[in-house]
């Protein structure tokens, strides 16, 4: 009887989970999230500036950090179609909108920062001779809210996904190229841009009173 009491428990417990989904949040949520993506690169193509800034030209001063990039975006973007099918660890439901919350607030920075830069906030690295070192806006506390930004977005959908393993190689994957980018950009504006050495040592790189 407990044996038969139990498969049937199961059943019942199997039939609550809609199939594919393994317990984790709906699929609409990851629809979200990717929505949520088109809105980061409609801000790249609609508030970028014109000519220099949305360049992808390389440059030496770049040292390869724009396409590192670049691909790290796109690992990112198959990542969680890959591994959401997979009978992997899942988060609760609730991860849906969690990572929309954080991947809104990723698109907020992300705004918020290239507003403040304007023509200054370029996709590859080098600088100009009338460029000034700007401490207003997010850039008062930190160095690169424009990264954070990206990271936010890129992590929210992620967590959107619901899948702990997608979670942690998307956030992995994009920590990693922007701190590769992050250590050559402060080496090339420490070097040519005057003043820039002074605003380092009163700001963080990424995280607010951190890092």
């Amino acid at each position: 009887m407990y044996g038969l009491g139990a498969c049937h428990a199961r059943r019942m417990w199997a039939g609550r989970i809609p199939q594919g989904d393994h317990g984790g949040p709906p699929v609409g949520w990851l629809v979200a999230g990717y929505a949520g993506l088109t809105g980061f690169l409609v801000l790249e193509g609609v508030v970028r500036e014109r000519g220099s800034a949305s360049s992808l030209e390389d440059s030496t001063d770049d040292q390869g950090t724009t396409r590192l990039i670049l691909s790290a975006y796109a690992l990112a973007a198959v990542l969680p179609l890959l591994l959401r099918p997979l009978r992997l660890r899942r988060l609760p439901r609730s991860a849906g909108p969690v990572g929309l919350a954080i991947e809104a607030m990723g698109l907020g920075v992300r705004l918020w920062s290239m507003r403040t830069l304007r023509g200054s906030y370029s996709r590859t690295l080098g600088t100009t001779e009338e460029q000034q070192v700007i401490d207003e806006g997010p850039y008062r506390l930190i160095r690169h809210p424009g990264y954070l930004g990206s990271l936010l977005t890129w992590a929210g959908c992620s967590v959107a996904s619901g899948s702990l393993p997608t979670v942690n190689i998307v956030t992995g994957l994009l920590a990693g190229a922007y701190r590769r980018r992050i250590t050559v950009e402060e080496q090339l504006l420490g070097r040519d841009l005057p003043g820039y050495l002074d605003y380092s040592k009163r700001t963080k790189k990424v995280i607010p009173l951190v890092w």
